[in-house]
């Protein structure tokens, strides 16, 4: 096979790419894992003595400022340090209807040198009537990934580098229902500078004989959504409904032409006092003139946890998942979760011998203190597993979906 052939042909290649010696998670990768996992529990546990309720910050009846530290551990960026900022506030003190608009600032650096920073923004208005949300994200991801083919583990040491644009204006056309804008703009680019200088040379040398090259990707599109959750920060009871499809073209600007189409589709039923089942069926397919950064990548988008974003991609992409969320005492919650997923559909055989995964379960369980009881916003800790030694410990605000 292709990918084979080029493996045994670079000489550069070390030995220890070779299943004999590879090392693979253990006991011992585990037992860090629930360390961590205890540690930021911990924190979870104290920050309520460390810190006001976010409802005392500002003007109760309008205003909320809600932040915290973030602390994650995970394949993708292995050990994270930042915060979040989340600011809550009414476009007009009059509409009682729109649920608070809201502005955002995340920031995290890790252990491996990756970086997230971000300036999310959701305004809510005229009774609920428009809705525009806005972001602006800098990230570098550097990957180590190590896949399994025919027997013999090849490992991809790269980096991605991406700038990210996006904007949508929704429009209610009926109760619940809404049509909208949208539009996005993407650069990535790729660097091999994080590994040895044969794991650099190894991942060049694929990703230019897979042709995968520094892009970008400009695209304008149509969004349809239905929304009757109760509230769309702790949503107990409603179903959100959204299709989104985007065209990317040349004449925006982008590098290639293709159309993406994602759908998410979830359900909150409230089982009884302090206890809701929220389910999700989330998914999306790229059709035409793909480029790699255009693929479908499993675990973003709240696809499951417990995956290294970017580690499995294709033009197509499901994944199906529930979650128990209870609220045992005052302010503190716990969930459990599970689900199952599939990524398919590369450029050519052999982006899906390495990329393609048909079969990708997780399930897991976390711990919630609420920041803001007038609010309703979460701190959540949830801890994932899924197959081939995949899993993350994951801290941050809000459910994740």
């Amino acid at each position: 096979m292709f990918v084979m052939r080029l493996f045994t042909s670079i000489n550069a290649v070390p030995t220890t790419f070779k299943r004999k010696d590879v090392q693979f998670p253990g006991r011992h990768n585990m037992l860090s894992k629930i360390i961590w996992y205890v540690i930021l529990s911990i924190i979870l546990l104290t920050w309520p003595l460390l810190a006001q309720d976010a409802d005392s910050t500002l003007d109760k009846s309008s205003k909320t400022l809600v932040a915290m530290p973030l602390i994650n551990n995970n394949p993708t960026m292995k050990t994270g340090f930042g915060g979040i900022g989340m600011y809550l506030f009414p476009m007009s003190r009059s509409d009682t209807i729109s649920p608070p608009s809201t502005l955002m600032l995340v920031g995290l650096y890790s252990t491996n040198k990756s970086y997230v920073f971000g300036l999310p923004a959701a305004l809510f208005f005229a009774e609920d009537k428009y809705r525009i949300t806005a972001a602006v994200f800098a990230t570098r991801m550097n990957l180590d990934f190590t896949y399994d083919l025919e027997g013999n583990d090849i490992k991809l040491v790269y980096s991605e580098l991406r700038a990210v644009y996006a904007a949508e204006f929704s429009r209610a056309i009926a109760q619940n229902l809404f049509l909208g804008l949208m539009y996005s703009g993407i650069q990535t680019r790729y660097k091999f500078d994080q590994g040895s200088d044969a794991e650099n040379d190894f991942s060049r040398e694929l990703f230019e004989l897979l042709e995968i090259q520094d892009n970008f990707v400009s695209s304008i599109g149509l969004k349809a959504s239905f929304d009757s959750r109760d509230y769309i920060y702790y949503p107990q009871k409603g179903v959100y409904a959204v299709l989104r499809s985007m065209v990317f073209a040349k004449w925006l600007g982008s590098s290639n032409d293709y159309t993406n189409f994602i759908y998410t589709l979830r359900y909150y039923h409230l089982l009884k006092q302090k206890h809701v089942l929220a389910t999700q069926l989330s998914g999306g397919h790229s059709l035409g003139d793909v480029p790699f950064a255009g693929y479908q990548t499993y675990g973003m988008r709240n696809t499951l946890r417990g995956y290294p974003a970017g580690k499995y991609r294709g033009k197509h992409m499901i994944g199906i998942q529930a979650e128990y969320r209870w609220n045992f005492y005052k302010r503190w919650g716990a969930v459990a979760f599970g689900g199952v997923g599939s990524v398919w559909g590369g450029g050519n055989r052999e982006e899906e011998e390495i990329y393609e995964k048909e079969f990708l379960p997780s399930v897991g369980a976390g711990l919630r203190f609420m920041l803001s009881s007038e609010k309703k916003i979460n701190m959540r800790l949830d801890y994932a597993w899924g197959v081939s030694g995949n899993e993350g410990v994951y801290l941050g605000i809000m459910e994740a979906f």
